[in-house]
């Protein structure tokens, strides 16, 4: 794909620049160059294949524990509250030259909805982040840029809740007067993970990509400009880990947000009053993928 023996002037290379105001992403399609049809049908096949590992996972977590995989209103309703604000967040940023945004904690909302709410509840609004990512002028020049730039960036989002808020450790660390924060341990690692998946998509998409942008040019300049540009990616995500230490670390909003959390187990026990077991114990919501939450943890 590359012809390292082609010659070519410095000044044809593309330049790292960085905008000196704030910018607004444009809203529409315009550099999109695949036709409609297609990236709707490819839209469709990305959202059935996130879709139906959920559902596997959900029957046979069902079949295996009794346990039962339920979106309520409430779990919408703040679901929507953090994609609007996320949304919303990723408008205003510093805009780079040749594409991509440093946003000022743009994915924190749906991170810490991932977090609380568990992995597959986190799935669902990650999948809708990533959708209205691609009305935010997006630059698409097939099928494969697609799911490299958009699809599996901004879905990795949702490993946030891969080790979701376990009651049992916080109250530990808690308990114990050691810092709260250090109960949070596991959406850091979510995070970790995240930004790996995203900041290596990015530089594939550059490599695969980069003839069909700017014409050949030496693969070691390629590989080392793919690397050195998206790691703006970097950036955007160091200023989200700043600012969720200081969110997470909140007396607050620790409090708000365990209270949130112990409702949310006690609602399916609840709902499922009539369902219980021989010894009157009632089968808790398993929502992360690394432990199981016990529904009767109470954390006032």
């Amino acid at each position: 794909m590359f012809n390292t023996s082609v010659m070519f002037e410095e000044e044809t290379l593309p330049s790292i620049d960085v905008s000196p105001e704030f910018s607004t992403p444009s809203f529409g399609f315009d550099g999109v160059d695949i036709p409609a049809w297609l990236m709707v049908l490819v839209l469709l096949a990305v959202v059935a294949i996130i879709v139906a590992p959920i559902v596997i996972y959900s029957i046979l977590q069902t079949k295996r524990t009794g346990e039962k995989f339920a979106f309520t209103t409430k779990d919408l309703v703040y679901g929507a509250v953090c994609l609007a604000m996320s949304y919303v967040l990723s408008f205003i940023g510093i805009s780079l030259n040749l594409g991509g945004t440093i946003t000022f904690a743009s994915i924190l909302p749906v991170t810490v909805y991932c977090y609380y709410f568990g992995f597959r509840k986190g799935a669902i609004i990650c999948t809708a982040f990533m959708l209205l990512q691609l009305t935010q002028g997006p630059y698409i020049v097939s099928p494969w840029s697609m799911l490299l730039d958009y699809v599996i960036p901004y879905f990795s989002l949702s490993l946030a809740g891969a080790f979701a808020y376990n009651p049992a450790k916080h109250k530990t660390a808690t308990g114990s007067k050691r810092f709260a924060l250090l109960s949070h341990y596991g959406y850091y690692i979510g995070l970790t993970i995240y930004i790996i998946i995203r900041y290596t998509s990015h530089i594939l998409s550059g490599i695969i990509f980069w003839d069909l942008w700017y014409g050949p040019a030496p693969i070691g300049y390629v590989v080392g400009f793919s690397f050195g540009y998206n790691s703006f990616c970097l950036i955007d995500w160091a200023i989200a880990v700043a600012a969720s230490l200081a969110l997470l670390s909140s007396k607050t909003f620790d409090k708000l947000m365990v209270d949130v959390s112990a409702a949310n187990r006690r609602a399916p026990a609840a709902s499922d009053a009539n369902e219980q077991s021989a010894d009157g114990s009632v089968a808790s919501e398993t929502d992360g993928l690394a432990h199981s939450d016990s529904g009767a943890e109470d954390h006032k």
